[in-house]
């Protein structure tokens, strides 16, 4: 294979299996072991469903010259279209990513959007970082030796990325990977302003300890504030007020109870063409339990835009 080509391995989809027709593609099982040459005729639709059941994966090779370039600067104009985040260099050591922490993996393939999540096993310094192999819909994604990767992680109030090689892809005793040891890290500062589009139902109340006077909901949101819809007048720009709600990231859920002052105030549509109240938000000092969770929120919006 040229240097500059590489091969990754997707799933297979039952719609590119033919009845009765020659296979356009070699399949592997999960286990990286050849089940089907290309051009074999798959005769039954019950050969498909057992072949499928057992996990169905195809190679796929791309020029990837060039690609590891045009992929950050794509990312820096996304970025800066959100806010002109400032890019700085770091060191991998830099970015302290801790034993739990979650990454993502996008092959370095030309129109290769799709993205896999893995978690951080461990780092051996300067030789790997070890992480879990990727799983889409409970199955296991098949990743040969070699292959790299744009790596994208979270630290701190950094988005990160840097270029990865997979060393060893085991399956013993579990699926993980090796990854090198990346020289350095391009990393991204998001700025408080930076939103996430949510859907969060806060309590309003006239003080800490105070009475409840509404209800509202909050449509985005950043570490500095929210813009919140509601169907009642809760105040007028200026004015100090509490919200209670809770924040869920996958299986992280923080309960968040802070003053907040309103800084503009107006009429807007809701997403169902409702007249609601709108209001802007600016949080007080959130514990940093809180302004993680956020972040982080914030953080998987910007990695499903492409940022």
């Amino acid at each position: 294979m040229a240097e500059d080509s590489y091969s990754y391995m997707v799933p297979v989809r039952k719609a590119e299996i033919e009845i009765g027709k020659p296979l356009n593609f070699a399949v592997y099982d999960p286990e990286h072991n050849l089940l089907m040459n290309r051009g074999v005729v798959v005769t039954s639709e019950n050969q498909v469903e057992v072949l499928l059941d057992r996990g169905l994966f195809r190679e796929r090779t791309r020029e990837r010259t060039g690609i590891i370039a045009a992929r950050l600067d794509d990312d820096r104009q996304k970025a800066g279209a959100a806010g002109k985040p400032v890019e700085e260099s770091l060191s991998f050591e830099e970015i302290k990513l801790m034993p739990g922490d979650a990454l993502q993996l996008q092959p370095m393939l030309e129109g290769q959007v799709e993205r896999f999540t893995v978690h951080v096993i461990g780092v051996m310094k300067p030789r790997s970082v070890l992480v879990t192999a990727p799983v889409v819909e409970g199955k296991l994604i098949f990743v040969r030796d070699g292959q790299t990767y744009l790596v994208r992680a979270f630290s701190g109030l950094n988005v990160c990325a840097f270029k990865a090689r997979v060393l060893k892809s085991q399956l013993q005793p579990f699926p993980y990977l090796h990854l090198s040891y990346p020289d350095s890290v391009q990393a991204m500062r998001i700025r408080k302003a930076m939103r996430a589009p949510a859907n969060i139902i806060v309590a309003v109340q006239d003080g800490e300890e105070g009475r409840q006077i509404g209800a509202g909901r909050m449509v985005d949101l950043s570490v500095g504030g929210a813009k919140m819809y509601s169907p009642m007048q809760l105040g007028r720009k200026g004015d100090a007020l509490w919200l209670s709600f809770k924040v869920k990231l996958g299986d992280m859920e923080e309960y968040v109870k802070t003053p907040v002052v309103i800084r503009s105030e107006g009429m807007e549509d809701d997403e169902q063409g409702k007249p609601m109240k709108v209001f802007g938000i600016q949080f007080g000092e959130l514990e940093q339990s809180q302004r993680l969770i956020i972040m982080n929120l914030v953080y998987q919006h910007l990695l499903k835009e492409g940022v």
